[in-house]
């Protein structure tokens, strides 16, 4: 079997694996019995610094924007653009499905990038010891244009982010 065919299929099992363990049903269930507000329908900007650089975004209700900005010099830089759509959300932790586009200059030992894709990730933002913020966001991207031409026989390319986001979520009424 070709190397992106196994890819894509892995992939499709790991997308659809994630979205059908974060049903809405699941999620308000596991908010009411922890007393959590559900914040799906929630606005807020977000802040934070990931291995992809500064992030700085807004969730308008369920849609989301998050621009990726990382620049030590024009040989190592990235930008990265996200639409995402929230599958839950509380006070605690934020499940999404997200769209990317980006582009990557940079070097691995042994190899150079660089090279612009668009791809699908998704992303959990969650709490360790009561510090909310924690990001972790997997996927897998196609490369539109491959300046190098080192990634021509990798269809797909996996994509990752990890670091802290803040969420600046509204605060309850009471």
């Amino acid at each position: 079997m070709k190397k992106w065919l196994r890819k894509s299929i892995l992939s499709a099992v790991t997308v659809s694996s994630v979205l059908y363990g974060t049903s809405d049903v699941w999620s308000d269930e596991f908010n009411k019995i922890n007393k959590l507000r559900d914040l799906k329908e929630a606005s807020y900007p977000e802040l934070g610094l990931t291995i992809s650089g500064i992030n700085l975004g807004y969730w308008h209700k369920r849609t989301g924007l998050r621009l990726s900005h990382y620049y030590l010099n024009e040989n190592r830089n990235e930008i990265m653009l996200n639409l995402g759509y929230k599958l839950s959300d509380n006070e605690k932790t934020q499940k999404s499905i997200n769209l990317l586009a980006g582009r990557i200059v940079g070097s691995d030992p042994g190899a150079d990038y660089d090279y612009a894709y668009v791809g699908i990730a998704y992303a959990l933002n969650f709490s360790i010891l009561g510090y909310r913020g924690f990001l972790l966001e997997l996927g897998m991207a196609k490369v539109l244009q491959d300046n190098l031409g080192n990634l021509a026989d990798d269809l797909f390319v996996p994509c990752a982010n990890i670091g802290y986001i803040y969420r600046f979520t509204p605060k309850e009424k009471k």
